[in-house]
């Protein structure tokens, strides 16, 4: 197994401990008992580590060392609404300056995506969910929006991991905003492309602001 897919493994089971409150805000992370969990080195223990110091959930602490950050609701909160007003302008773009391609290539997707809904394919689902959100961002023709909208979901990813649709019980559902958006786009129709981007981020956000509250209940 390359180290990267032994980084990414760990990095995604810590960051699911921590979201899902398992392991403790302020909780202390001893890199010798995580390599010893895991069955590995000290090295992708401290890749992982970087990677959840860049994520935002862990920091370093002169006295404390490594420690698990409080998660802020309210941060999380706001970088939705940015994301959701983003992506619904990239989608009324879309709409107007997409090529009949990228139309019938985001329809393409939409329809695989059907098959990982009927199969409960939760990792599949969320594979092609980014597809679609990146033809779409693609098809602004806005380059700028992009690179926003990409660094914004980068400090997002933690929030958006796979399991979540799970947890969110996100999957029929998503899959019924993403045939709105898709119903829109294929018309041409500007705004309700808009409303339909609009009203899935929405959802989204909500499903998981609510989900982590309650891991604090």
């Amino acid at each position: 197994m390359a180290t990267v897919t032994i980084v990414e493994n760990i990095f995604n089971e810590l960051s699911s401990l921590i979201i899902s409150g398992e392991i403790k805000p302020g909780q202390k992370l001893d890199e010798q008992e995580i390599a010893d969990r895991f069955h590995v080195s000290r090295t992708p223990i401290r890749e992982a580590f970087r990677l959840l110091t860049t994520s935002g959930l862990i920091e370093a602490k002169s006295r404390k060392g490594i420690t698990v950050i409080e998660l802020d609701i309210e941060q999380l909160s706001d970088m939705y609404e940015a994301l959701q007003e983003l992506e619904a302008l990239c989608a009324r773009l879309c709409a107007e300056r997409m090529t009949v391609l990228e139309r019938k290539q985001i329809i393409r997707l939409h329809e695989k995506s059907r098959v990982a809904v009927n199969e409960e394919n939760i990792e599949e689902f969320a594979r092609i969910n980014n597809l679609i959100h990146g033809a779409v961002h693609s098809g602004s023709r806005n380059k700028t929006l992009q690179e926003t909208i990409i660094n914004l979901r980068k400090r997002l990813t933690l929030y958006r991991q796979p399991w979540l649709f799970e947890k969110r019980n996100r999957l029929e559902k998503s899959f019924a905003e993403h045939q709105e958006l898709v119903d829109a786009l294929e018309q041409g129709d500007k705004e309700a492309a808009y409303n339909a981007m609009s009203n899935h981020i929405s959802n989204t956000s909500l499903g998981t602001i609510d989900y982590l509250m309650s891991l604090n209940n």
